[in-house]
């Protein structure tokens, strides 16, 4: 302490006052008032377009593409279910036990619906598990061929591909994918399952040039607590295999996320998604049924199956993402179960997967007449429709408005096409600069009132709708003006061919 005397006067000296009286140290990071400053406002984030043709751009939950909304609610899709549900129930011999997780895609390529089903039998020391097979070319009715696999009655006339003896408990629940670019033919077809083995249970995958014939590994290569259908794809977002397993949070099943290179060496899953303060206190996630939805950009669905520990309750329920990792999830059942007596009416279990009927988007799901764990009843898979890219919208219930963020288009891509229902309602739109100035002669009052609904309703100002020059000249807007009507995203696309 005998220092500080001659440290002062040192400081004194040099000038640095702020040593010696800590006070002044912070009133110098206040702004002076005898000093002008310029706070220079951040520019507008350029939303650019592209690069794919004939893909939408759904508003979805966040800020991405939205800058400003004023009076509306976002709603999810109302979804229809199909009058003749259900398309799929047990009735043959060889389909043993009760019907289980089950796997529906669209092959573009050879068009036809293809599905996987589960039949179990639990049994002491375990579940006795049989994948079958079935085929549509309408996804309404359906085929169960005699693929002469697996033997069942002396005969092997059935739709057996291969049968399991799940150790200890659980169930293998199959998900395959066809992955159209894949180099091997051998492995065109690929399907994750789990099972246990002496490393525990684990996650697995087999390979198939058809979707018939299965190559088995051994055993799994990426252990975990997976006892759900959990699911994977090739998301060329990501640029690897993005798969979806069964976590746990806080004792509570949970979803989480894992990637891989070629869908054999995997990363560790990461719970990206669990109940929270939301949710009832003894709600589950217990399906993931996750997809990238192909037909927008950016654009990650999630109709996971939650179910209540307590209750038996269970229903699916819509979740939304950019990137498949960050989610909002509405809480309303998006699939609810059926009216007392119907086949549904016990719970309902989405199955993880968009198609498309009659230009409907087409989801289907598993019905039970009893609640979710409970054995007995009826079971069958059924059909619900909504319209196509409208899983959930921006509502007016009166008058609302939405403002886009600077939109930069692609070369030739010179119309703009919505995606809304305003049947009952109006919609119009002003074209803006990135400034937020109303382009001459494309006001409110210049635009076509729009009062259809679907994917693809043209937007005219004065009759006109070419706007490469103006789209050319910089980014532009679009400011949606709303009264009792849905706007669910846009397009911006290149004259028809």
């Amino acid at each position: 302490m005998k220092f500080l005397p001659i440290l002062l006067l040192i400081c004194s000296v040099l000038g640095c006052d702020s040593a010696a009286q800590p006070a002044n140290q912070a009133e110098s990071n206040v702004p002076r008032n005898d000093v002008e400053t310029t706070v220079k406002p951040e520019p507008a984030r350029i939303v650019q377009i592209g690069p794919e043709d004939h893909k939408a751009d759904l508003f979805l939950h966040d800020d991405r593409l939205v800058e400003e909304k004023e009076g509306l609610v976002f709603k999810p899709a109302k979804v229809r279910k199909y009058e003749g549900n259900p398309v799929f129930t047990v009735d043959k011999p060889s389909e043993r036990g009760r019907l289980n997780y089950t796997c529906v895609i669209q092959d573009r390529e050879e068009g036809l619906f293809k599905m996987w089903y589960q039949m179990v039998i639990s049994q002491p020391g375990g579940n006795l598990s049989w994948c079958h097979y079935a085929v549509s070319k309408d996804g309404v009715h359906w085929e169960k061929p005699n693929v002469g696999l697996v033997e069942f009655e002396g005969s092997k006339n059935n739709n057996i591909l291969f049968e399991q003896l799940e150790g200890i408990r659980g169930t293998p629940s199959y998900w395959v994918m066809k992955d159209y670019s894949e180099p091997d033919p051998t492995k065109r077809y690929k399907m994750i399952l789990q099972s246990w083995g002496f490393l525990g249970r684990s996650a697995l995958i087999a390979y198939s040039p058809d979707g018939m014939r299965w190559t088995m590994p051994e055993y799994g290569n990426l252990p975990g607590p997976f006892d759900s259908q959990n699911s994977f794809e090739w998301d060329e977002q990501a640029g690897e295999y993005v798969g979806y397993f069964r976590s746990h949070r806080r004792g509570f099943r949970s979803i989480s996320r894992a990637t891989s290179p070629d869908a054999f060496h995997w990363s560790r899953p990461v719970t990206v998604h669990a109940p929270d303060e939301q949710d009832p206190p003894t709600w589950h996630l217990y399906v993931p049924g996750v997809f990238k939805y192909r037909a927008a950009r950016n654009t990650y669905v999630m109709l996971v199956t939650g179910f209540d520990d307590t209750s038996h309750e269970m229903y699916p329920q819509l979740g939304l993402s950019r990137d498949g990792i960050n989610w909002y999830r509405f809480r309303e059942p998006f699939i609810a179960v059926g009216a007392e007596g119907r086949w549904d009416s016990g719970h309902t279990r989405a199955i993880g997967s968009a198609t498309i009927i009659d230009g409907q988007t087409a989801l289907f799901y598993y019905g039970s007449t009893v609640r979710g764990h409970e054995d007995g009843g009826e079971k069958g898979i059924g059909i619900t429709f909504m319209d196509q890219d409208a899983f959930a919208g921006w509502h007016a219930a009166d008058e609302g408005t939405l403002l886009t963020r600077p939109l930069e288009a692609r070369r030739f891509h010179d119309r703009f096409y919505l995606i809304a229902d305003a049947e009952g309602g109006l919609i119009r739109v002003e074209l803006l600069n990135a400034a937020g100035e109303v382009l001459p002669g494309f006001s409110r009052q210049d635009c076509q009132i729009i009062t259809g609904k679907g994917n693809h309703l043209p937007v005219h100002w004065n009759g006109e709708e070419h706007l490469e020059s103006y789209l050319r000249s910089g980014p532009v807007r679009l400011k949606i003006y709303m009264k009792n009507a849905t706007v669910y995203g846009f397009r911006c696309e290149r004259p028809p061919r």
